[in-house]
């Protein structure tokens, strides 16, 4: 099938667009890390358009995840799909306001962290039998276990608290960032890396713009 073929090439890491500084960068590396940058400014900007944006990242780091071997990543993608259009209902409600920007509080966030430990613990056992289960799908082990899950379970949760717009998601999103930059400088993805510095920077712009109306709907 000529055109399943043609399509295999683009989610192929080694179908590059060019060489920056003698890195081959792939059109699926290239496309998933402008479209995550845009998805991100925008979700700190409060713009609605983050969401369907979102969905054709997802789809871009599920295939580019798949290859460098950090399966709960890859996994991650599926959750993020399905996230994308949860978000995009939840913000944009029939009368056409936003709902407000509130923190989760001392004792969820209690919940939160230990929600964060048992989870990352849960997903890192499932991958890392995935090749056991699969071997003709994942040939090779999964690669930082336990740092992959964290960032995945962590992510999830801060995309569920963006979605329904609470304080913590950007504090969330500030530690997963930290961690993904040194994950994925280590597997040797550069143009991600820098991607999710520029993330970082986003996540502290989030944090602070979030907290300013937060702070704002108190004294109303």
């Amino acid at each position: 099938m000529p055109e399943f073929l043609f399509l295999k090439q683009y989610v192929s890491l080694e179908y590059t667009i060019f060489e920056l500084y003698g890195y081959p960068l792939s059109y699926l590396e290239f496309l998933g890390t402008t479209s995550g940058l845009v998805c991100v400014y925008l979700a700190a900007r409060n713009h609605i358009v983050t969401w369907p944006i979102g969905i054709f990242n997802s789809i871009c780091f599920f295939f580019l995840f798949f290859q460098i071997q950090l399966y709960s990543d890859m996994l991650l993608q599926v959750y993020f799909f399905g996230s994308s259009i949860y978000g995009w209902i939840i913000w944009k409600k029939r009368t056409g306001s936003f709902t407000k920007i509130v923190s989760l509080g001392k004792e969820k966030n209690l919940i939160l962290v230990a929600l964060l430990v048992f989870g990352t613990f849960g997903l890192g056992q499932f991958t890392k039998h995935l090749p056991g289960w699969f071997p003709s799908l994942f040939v090779k082990p999964p690669d930082f276990l336990y740092w992959d899950a964290f960032t995945t379970v962590a992510s999830i949760f801060a995309n569920l608290l963006l979605a329904q717009r609470k304080l913590e998601s950007w504090f969330l999103w500030v530690f997963v960032d930290l961690v993904c930059i040194v994950l994925y400088y280590l597997k040797g993805i550069p143009f991600v890396t820098i991607e999710y510095v520029v993330f970082l920077l986003i996540a502290f712009y989030g944090s602070w713009h979030w907290y300013k109306e937060y702070d704002e709907n108190r004294k109303t």
